[in-house]
């Protein structure tokens, strides 16, 4: 495991600055909640810290590496093997099973799923979605595709997992069972979680809480 260390980042489009030279650290194992008004530049960041937009200024090391000095071929490599991308809107594919969606990770970096047979097992009993494994996404409840998306996230052992409003395309009692599994997963598994939400309730479940105000920390 390791920490994420955001030093200095800024970010601008259309010469207005987004971001403005924000520096913390996110421990492993933390679960860091990262709020903010709608404009405020977190879901920016969140994208920043995962490697899928370069700072313009600044830079995020995971473990010592700065993610913006990779190549992109380096840059979609740490993407599919020591992070997981959870989003709004489950981004789950509908032609194929909840199964397929899940292990999906694991073929695109060339990897064998028998040999997660265990670890799919124990997140699928974990995540209560047996049942529904031989299903498709369109078929699904809005709480069972986000937590199929939370599933996919973390079966390839990833480093951290960003997650851009995880629950806001949910009931409020199904964004209470999505923050709980995030919750109990991140125990369990110690797997650091980093979060996008703009709610309170959401927020509150992370041990720690940053919130962005125009593009700095407020």
């Amino acid at each position: 495991m390791s920490d994420i260390v955001v030093s200095n980042v800024s970010k601008s489009f259309d010469k207005r600055e987004i971001l403005h030279s924000l520096s913390f650290t996110v421990k492993s194992g933390d679960f860091l909640s990262i709020t903010g008004e709608s404009g405020s530049g977190k879901s920016t960041l969140l994208s920043i810290m995962g490697g899928v937009m370069r700072p313009d200024g600044g830079k995020v090391e995971l473990g010592g590496t700065d993610i913006a000095s990779l190549s992109e071929k380096a840059l979609a490599k740490m993407r599919r093997t020591r992070l997981g991308f959870v989003y709004q809107f489950f981004n789950l594919i509908p032609t194929m099973t909840v199964r397929d969606n899940i292990l999906l990770p694991l073929i695109l970096d060339g990897k064998k799923p028998s040999l997660y047979r265990e670890k799919f097992d124990e997140l699928v009993s974990f995540t209560h979605l047996g049942a529904v494994l031989d299903s498709y996404p369109g078929t699904l409840s809005g709480g069972e595709q986000q937590r199929a998306a939370i599933l996919r996230a973390l079966i390839h052992d990833p480093e951290v997992i960003l997650l851009d409003e995880p629950t806001g395309n949910l009931d409020s009692e199904n964004a209470h069972a999505v923050m709980t599994l995030l919750s109990d997963l991140n125990r369990k598994y110690g797997v650091t979680v980093v979060q996008v939400t703009h709610s309170e309730q959401g927020a509150a479940y992370g041990n720690r809480v940053i919130t962005i105000k125009d593009g700095s920390l407020a």
